[in-house]
């Protein structure tokens, strides 16, 4: 008889990482808080990330009701379990280890939460109750290192990016599908998967390509939407009739947001996982971000690293600029992007500094190393 597992993620990159996870291991009947990859590697759903996904302190008060409703609704599916996968997503998957442990359940916390970033206190607490630790970034031994013990393990994998990323279309086969003429060149406009970063930055993003489109009338914007996002950013387009621009998901190319970032002359990126993956394709981008003011200035409290995106973390310095509220804003993104294509030099040290980001992030077969780590757990008596 199969052992049951619940996995608890709360966004599309969780979804990502988690779907490729569970097809690692078959002997494990899953159910969980999923999305739609997850769903279609086999997770019984018992929520959807789409409920309860958000960015920023304010942003979450919108979906309060509906994340509390979700909590119960797993901590209630948590008697019949044997094991507890959570995946990053710390507000949520902190309290539920918690009621896990009560409960005498084994615990794994896959992807480690950003506590460098934030929320250094919060690492007692993780290691009470957490019987395994995953990490994907080499830095994070250091901070764990002081609690680690019989009862709380720690383990750096490397970055499941690595086995994930991929494409199946050239260029060529890209431009043809989408019925976009082979002089033109694309440019990427990532605004994000949740709807809350949809509203705050696409049209932010729409009118800097106005602007690029009269500086180079041979860009063709493409913008990757997720399927439960293609309504709401199709009816922004709808306003942009005179631009090169075309809308994709998940029914037109397996992977949408892979196949811009790697065949785009430029993108901007929304903050998060995103600039990580488009950094891994090498393509210069800039990151932009966006939240209700109460949330940034609260955030900026909190936060003690010089930086915001991952890349830049990863790298130690900024070799990606970073667009943050009002900068982020039509006029400068312009401004910088033309800085960019028009200098060579400019673009190709980005290129350069990239490929040293894909080179502190180790080697392939993170994916693989956690299902054994997580298998070996369950076996322990």
């Amino acid at each position: 008889m199969k052992k049951k597992a619940f996995i608890s993620v709360g966004e599309i990159s969780g979804d990502n990482y988690a779907s490729e996870l569970v097809k690692r291991l078959p002997e494990f009947e899953w159910i969980g808080i999923t999305g739609p990859k997850m769903e279609k590697a086999g997770v019984k759903s018992i929520e959807n990330i789409n409920n309860i996904s958000v960015v920023g302190l304010t942003e979450a008060l919108t979906k309060y009701t509906k994340i509390k409703e979700t909590f119960k609704k797993v901590v209630n599916q948590l008697d019949n379990i044997d094991l507890l996968v959570v995946v990053d997503f710390p507000g949520f998957n902190l309290k539920l280890l918690e009621e896990a442990k009560k409960r005498n359940i084994k615990t794994v916390y896959f992807i480690a939460p950003q506590v460098w970033a934030w929320g250094k206190k919060r690492i007692p607490k993780i290691a009470k109750n957490t019987d395994l630790l995953i990490s994907i970034f080499p830095f994070e031994e250091g901070l764990y290192k002081p609690y680690i013990n019989k009862n709380f393990k720690f383990a750096y994998v490397g970055h499941p990016l690595l086995d994930i990323i991929k494409t199946t279309e050239t260029e060529e086969s890209f431009k043809y599908k989408l019925n976009i003429p082979k002089e033109y060149k694309i440019f990427g406009l990532l605004a994000g998967s949740r709807e809350s970063e949809v509203k705050a930055l696409l049209p932010t993003l729409l009118e800097t390509a106005k602007l690029l489109h009269k500086v180079y009338p041979n860009l063709y914007f493409v913008i990757p939407a997720t399927e439960n996002q293609e309504e709401r950013v199709k009816n922004l387009v709808e306003e942009y009739k005179d631009l090169p621009v075309k809308v994709i998901t998940r029914k037109n190319f397996l992977y949408s947001s892979y196949e811009v970032m790697e065949k785009a002359i430029f993108s901007l990126i929304a903050s998060g996982t995103a600039t990580l993956e488009a950094s891994l394709f090498g393509k210069p981008f800039a990151l932009v971000y966006k939240v209700s003011p109460i949330t940034f200035a609260i955030g900026k409290r909190l936060v003690n690293i010089n930086y915001l995106g991952l890349p830049n973390i990863i790298a130690g310095k900024e070799i990606i600029k970073e667009f943050l509220q009002e900068e982020c804003n039509p006029i400068n993104l312009a401004n910088y992007t033309i800085e960019i294509l028009s200098d060579k030099n400019k673009y190709n040290k980005i290129k350069k500094d990239l490929k040293s980001v894909k080179t502190k992030l180790g080697e392939k077969g993170a994916l693989d190393k956690t299902a054994k780590l997580i298998k070996n757990l369950a076996m322990e008596g």
